[in-house]
This record gives C-alpha cells, sequence and structure tokens, in this order.
C-alpha cells in the first residue's frame, strides 16, 4: 500500500523537474536571463566607477559621488549634477566582464527597466539609472557611444 501512495508522488516530482525545460526555467530552476538589448554598444567598457564618473566630467557632467562601493566583481556609485536646474541623481553600476556575461549585465538591467521603470544609459559593461528620466537623453550625449533603454512596459 505504501507503494502506491509514493508512486503518483514520485511521478508528480519527476514531472515537475522534468517541467522546467517546458516552463522556460534554467536547469537551476531560475528563470532564462533577458539578453542585452542589441542596441547597447559592447563599449566603451570601464574598470570602475570612477571612470564612468570621470567619462562624465569630461562631457560637461560634474558629478558628485555621495555613496560608492567597491566589490571584486564591480563597482557602484550614486552621484548627484545640477542640470537646468534640478538635482540630477545617477545610480552607476560597472559589472567585471571576467565574473559576467553581457547577457547576466543585460538581465540586470532589465530587471530595473521592468520591475522598478528604471530610465537606463548603458553601453559596454556598466549603466546608470538616470532620476529624473527625462535627463537621460541629455546624460547619454555626454558619453558617446551610449544609449538610453526606457522602461519596460508588462
Amino acid at each position: 500500500m505504501r507503494t502506491r501512495t509514493s508512486m503518483p508522488l514520485l511521478l508528480a516530482l519527476v514531472l515537475t523537474v522534468s517541467g522546467c525545460g517546458a516552463l522556460g526555467l534554467r536547469e537551476d530552476g531560475r528563470k532564462p536571463l533577458t539578453p542585452m538589448p542589441s542596441e547597447v554598444p559592447t563599449g566603451p567598457e570601464y574598470g570602475s566607477v570612477d571612470d564612468v564618473v570621470a567619462a562624465l566630467a569630461k562631457g560637461g557632467f560634474d558629478c558628485e559621488v555621495t555613496v560608492r562601493n567597491e566589490y571584486s566583481y564591480g563597482s557602484n556609485a550614486t552621484c548627484e549634477v545640477q542640470h537646468r536646474g534640478t538635482t540630477v541623481t545617477n545610480e552607476i553600476s560597472v559589472l567585471s566582464t571576467a565574473r559576467f556575461s553581457r547577457d547576466e549585465i543585460g538581465d540586470s538591467i532589465a530587471v530595473g527597466r521592468r520591475a522598478y521603470r528604471h530610465t537606463i544609459v548603458a553601453a559596454g559593461n556598466w549603466y546608470v539609472w538616470v532620476r529624473p528620466g527625462v535627463y537621460a537623453h541629455d546624460i547619454a550625449a555626454a558619453m558617446p557611444g551610449t544609449v538610453v533603454l526606457e522602461p519596460l512596459k508588462e
């Protein structure tokens, strides 16, 4: 009798595990990555947020860093700049290409665009969440070779 009750449970477990592919999940059970949008250029790549801040300054946006974090896999920072009478906040993320693939970086960008409705300036291995988003095109213009990615709608 015990075998009879265990068999349907075992069968259900096998079907659930083997069905992950049918559900669009990766082998580890996580959702598939959202690839980097094709319009995002492969460069320039930066080694740290300080390089992005320097590129912003070169483009005319002398950004005051208020928070900086360095990790073995990249860095992030928040910097603010006065532009057109408004404080524009830039959340910068630079991800190590030794650890993260282009699609993993794209997936990180997609989360912000979809779940949090962020407007992103991106290129290479880095991206900037610009707030308010209306100034993202100005930030992108200051950094040649970048694109603006508008929020994604579900």
